[in-house]
């Protein structure tokens, strides 16, 4: 199972597309190639952590047999990433967008606190062709589960017989990983 670290990185890494899109927005608009150059680096920083986390992670977890009782596809929740990363291009429209900014900041920075109590799906993960899917166990009798698979479309929840735990209440399909 993933340590504290890890489990930072993971969430993190959602961050790593709005900062590009930031320092987009930042070249355009300030025509200053500084702080984008920085956002960038920190960017490339966290994603070659988080694919680093993520490899490590599917080799080394253990691998556990599960009933599923119930599968709900998450994918429509990375839908809510896309908004967010669209966020920075609104300096360009609003011209009094600090109030604005201040608020948004402050939901983010709840949203932040939100991982450590579930698990989310994560952008890059999505990116690199895995979905999401909620899924249900006899043995727990927890309905909220994570799953990362390279599936798409899966339906059946008896497909699902072993997966690896990464973290508390995420998985990962273990058809595609060894």
């Amino acid at each position: 199972m993933g340590n504290a670290l890890q489990r930072f990185i993971y969430h993190l890494a959602n961050a790593v597309p709005l900062m590009l899109m930031t320092a987009l927005v930042w070249l355009i608009q300030y025509e200053n190639i500084l702080f984008p150059i920085i956002l960038i680096l920190v960017a490339l920083v966290i994603a070659i952590l988080f694919l680093i986390c993520f490899s490590y992670g599917k080799k080394h977890c253990a691998i556990k047999n599960i009933n599923v009782t119930s599968i709900t596809s998450k994918d429509s929740w990375l839908v809510a990433y896309v908004v967010a990363y669209l966020f920075p291009f609104t300096y360009m429209v609003m011209s009094d967008f600090h109030i604005v900014s201040l608020i948004v900041v402050v939901i983010i920075l709840g949203l932040v606190i939100l991982p450590s109590i579930v698990a989310l799906p994560n952008i890059l993960l999505f990116a690199f062709g895995y979905h999401f899917y909620e899924i249900g166990t006899d043995s727990t009798g927890i309905n909220d589960y994570l799953l990362i698979s390279k599936q798409s479309r899966m339906r059946n929840k008896k497909d699902i017989t072993t997966v690896m735990r990464v973290f508390e209440k995420l998985l990962i399909d273990t058809k595609e990983v060894r």
